[in-house]
């Protein structure tokens, strides 16, 4: 959310054909006919995620424009509908195939990898193909997004071969003969088609992914991006079902609820997935290594929460914020009514001492589309005010979340400007 709000998308078509002929990925699976090439690419591109980075909000689909803040500068995405001048209506599949795999634009420069090539090297051709016939289809908007602001000497592109060195790795998705074929399909579309591993794994020194951490979580645009790995703190102890629940839909009924960026994820990318392909990447997480994350479970939460001494008068200006607010959906105490208003002790956003995804749910609300329908939950950003929310968010914290939450105005304020 922030500048990059959920973009409600209409029913797009093809999709079911699209998710029966995908299967392009690596040679372990046939790719489609080719009189099948644009539902493919469709779906890839939605596999992708490309809607959400290449759409700002009040824009014109594809066209660009939404603004990345890096710790380097702000970063703009580009368009990528046909229009001649400021699209790519003049790309040669040569080099729409050699920004994709290699991160070098049009005119031989470097790409800034907000632009996630470094998982879209992995993508067979044919595919990357299918996406840019796909894209080619559509409706050339002339616009051209603003220039990057990015700090010296970050501004200078030729920098970027230096990072290349360090964190880039341009090879061809190959897949695992220790895995399944649903988890190397899994693998495809997590690591190579949806980056997953961009907002979920933690940057190194330069920038660059931080493998030995792979997937254990990570912060974002200001969010935090959980803990996905199969650990008591991470996925471990959700279902087959759940997850795939989770991914097609954004919300487990009475558990989990996808807000932010991967409410966003959900909205213009995974709702559209097979259910096939939805159990693929379920098979693939399910294959990667535990890691701790810093969460703590919904148990330790419990003991903690239990123990916490609450401030007599803070606790009862939440408690007052909280009846009003939350608790028509939430319930006073915090069970929830059921399906995507669920109990609020089971959500990670609440149970994280850093509150940084309860702080801006809060402020921004949930807008979000699943495979089964709209969630909604309103913005108090222009309803309460900074210590409003921060006495509010502390309630919470305290009362589900199981830390002594001590967040201030200052905070909010903070959180208002990412």
């Amino acid at each position: 959310m922030g500048r990059r709000r959920l973009r409600l998308q209409k029913s797009a078509r093809s999709y079911l054909l699209a998710g029966l002929v995908l299967l392009g990925c690596g040679g372990f699976a046939n790719p489609a006919p080719a009189g099948d090439q644009l539902a493919r690419g469709e779906y890839l591109a939605r596999a992708g995620n490309c809607t959400s980075c290449h759409s700002r909000e009040n824009g014109r689909e594809l066209a660009g424009g939404v603004a990345f803040d890096t710790a380097f500068g702000t970063l703009y995405s580009s368009n990528i509908t046909p229009d001649d001048a400021t699209g790519i209506g003049q790309w040669s599949d040569d080099e729409f195939v050699r920004a994709m795999r290699e991160g070098v634009g049009r005119d031989g420069e470097h790409l800034y990898p907000a632009f996630p090539y470094t998982a879209y090297t992995q993508l067979s051709r044919d595919d990357i193909l299918a996406i840019k016939a796909y894209l080619m289809s559509q409706p050339a908007v002339e616009y051209r997004p603003p220039a990057n602001e990015m700090t010296f000497p970050f501004n200078h592109r030729s920098l970027l071969w230096f990072w290349k060195q360090l964190n880039f790795d341009d090879a061809r998705f190959e897949p695992d003969p220790a895995r399944s074929e649903a988890a190397n399909r899994g693998a495809y579309l997590a690591e190579a088609l949806g980056h997953c591993g961009a907002c979920h794994t933690p940057r190194n020194w330069s920038q660059g992914l931080d493998t030995g951490s792979k997937y254990a979580g990570a912060v974002q645009q200001g969010w935090a991006a959980f803990n996905i790995t199969p650990s008591e703190d991470g996925i471990g102890d959700w279902s087959d079902a759940e997850l795939a629940q989770y991914l097609h839909n954004g919300h487990v009924p009475n558990k989990y609820v996808a807000g932010g960026p991967m409410a966003e994820v959900v909205t213009d990318s995974l709702r559209y997935l097979s259910e096939a392909d939805i159990q693929a990447m379920v098979a693939y997480l399910r294959t990667l290594e535990p890691r701790a994350g810093d969460v703590p479970t919904v148990q330790a939460a419990r003991e903690a929460s239990a123990a916490i001494e609450h401030d007599a008068q803070a606790a009862k200006a939440g408690e007052a914020l909280f009846e009003n607010a939350c608790a028509s959906c939430h319930l006073p105490d915090g069970r929830g009514v059921g399906g995507a208003s669920s109990a609020f002790i089971e959500h990670s956003a609440v149970r994280d001492p850093r509150g940084m995804n309860l702080i801006r749910v809060i402020l921004n609300g949930i807008d979000r589309t699943g495979a089964d329908g709209r969630a909604f939950m309103p913005a108090y950003r222009d309803l309460l005010s900074n210590e409003q929310i921060a006495t509010l968010a502390n309630y919470i914290g305290r009362r589900h979340g199981g830390y002594d939450a001590q967040f201030t105005a200052a905070d909010i304020v903070a959180a208002r400007e990412d």
